[in-house]
């Protein structure tokens, strides 16, 4: 197993992520210092539903909710500084 092979389960999963993320955002008002952590946890959440379908172990499938739900958080900081929005 290559680390390239996570890099791209993660990538797959990042729009998912951001797109439970902003759900979970506006149902619970969850405030924008925890959106990181939420963002890991709905990756690791994620990475387990899609596990099934997939050839790889859990530990992989953790391991790429991890780094995708990191990739979300940032993506999403990154777009709202590059647009100038404050929260």
């Amino acid at each position: 197993m290559d680390l390239t092979f996570i890099f791209v389960i993660a990538v797959v999963l990042v729009a998912i992520i951001t797109a439970v993320v902003e759900v979970v955002k506006k149902t619970f008002n969850i405030k924008a210092r925890y959106l990181p952590i939420t963002s890991v946890v709905v990756g690791i959440f994620v990475a387990i539903l899609v596990w099934p379908l997939t050839e790889y172990s859990l530990y992989v499938m953790i391991v790429a909710g991890i780094i995708g739900g990191l990739t979300a958080s940032g993506s999403f900081d990154l777009a709202k500084a590059i647009k100038g929005d404050k929260q």
